[in-house]
């Protein structure tokens, strides 16, 4: 090994590694807003994670903290109990669907207009 790759391999060594998806030194963006949170509490308790009147609604306590852990483990995430993008999309795409939200199945198609979308 001449000189310089000695010296190449040495710098690789010294270099700080990070630990396959480890978020390093920014972590990425975290749900903080009460209306979030609320809607993550409103999910961890439709799927039974959270006991519901145990959390402060709006608050990332530690109940829900904990309720969140188990999910990510549960859901093969990283367990570190944060309202991160991934945690909250697979959240909002367990959530059980409320029959308020929904259409009726004889709902009418809507009509069409003879108004166009150019004017």
């Amino acid at each position: 090994m001449t000189l310089t790759g000695a010296g190449v391999l040495t710098f690789a060594l010294l270099l700080p590694t990070v630990a396959a998806g480890e978020r390093g030194r920014f972590p990425g963006f975290v749900y903080t807003s009460p209306e979030a949170i609320q809607e993550a509490q409103e999910a961890l308790v439709a799927l039974k994670y959270l006991e519901p009147r145990v959390h402060k609604a709006g608050e990332w306590d530690e109940p829900t903290r904990a309720a969140a852990r188990a999910f990510q483990r549960d859901h093969f995430l990283r367990p570190d109990g944060r309202l991160d993008g991934d945690t909250m999309a697979l959240l909002m795409s367990h959530r059980p669907r409320s029959q308020g939200h929904e259409a009726p199945a004889t709902a009418e198609r809507p009509r069409a207009t003879d108004r166009t979308g150019c004017s």
